[in-house]
């Protein structure tokens, strides 16, 4: 498992690189080229749009599994240990339902587009790579949601609240 989840890692972190240095040059390029030789590319916004678009739904995965999202716990953080984990438990329960249904309504989208055969405007690019941002990013939202709220539940089973990796570091200290 831990194999999968480096491969998972590193094509989140690629990706989400990748989509970012790309729709930084093309933007930097497209000023250039509009204000500096009165020249512009017709399909370098349509690009940079749906670069972004990728990049945050990539980038929402990796905010899940680096818990980087924004939180109110205003509440939480003066709750005693136990009521935490039940807290942390709910809201990673409902982070994955929310998944579901961004995976559910994203593949309906994707299959009504696909249906109607659009394309965009200046590309002429199949409108349903755009739209499968929505259902790749909640399938990856999901696993990593997932994967805290099992860590969630493994760490009811332990004592001290720390994961079994982490007590096993703790056990041969």
């Amino acid at each position: 498992m831990g194999k999968m989840n480096n491969i998972l890692n590193h094509f989140e972190e690629y990706i989400g690189v990748l989509s970012l240095i790309l729709t930084s040059f093309i933007v930097f390029v497209q000023v250039v080229l509009r204000y500096v030789f009165n020249y512009s590319l017709h399909w370098s916004e349509e690009v940079a749009r749906y670069l972004i678009i990728w990049f945050i739904f990539i980038g929402s995965s990796i905010a899940v599994r680096e818990k980087a999202h924004a939180a109110v716990d205003v509440l939480v953080v003066y709750l005693p240990s136990y009521l935490k984990k039940v807290f942390s438990l709910l809201a990673n329960f409902v982070g994955i339902l929310f998944c579901l249904i961004l995976i559910v309504s994203g593949y309906e989208t994707v299959l009504n587009v696909i249906k109607f055969g659009n394309v965009t405007p200046s590309l002429g690019l199949p409108m349903y790579i755009p739209y499968l941002a929505l259902p790749v990013g909640g399938f990856l939202m999901m696993i990593r949601f997932l994967q805290l709220f099992i860590s969630d539940i493994k760490s009811f089973r332990n004592p001290n609240g720390l994961s079994d990796e982490r007590n096993e570091e703790v056990a041969k200290r």
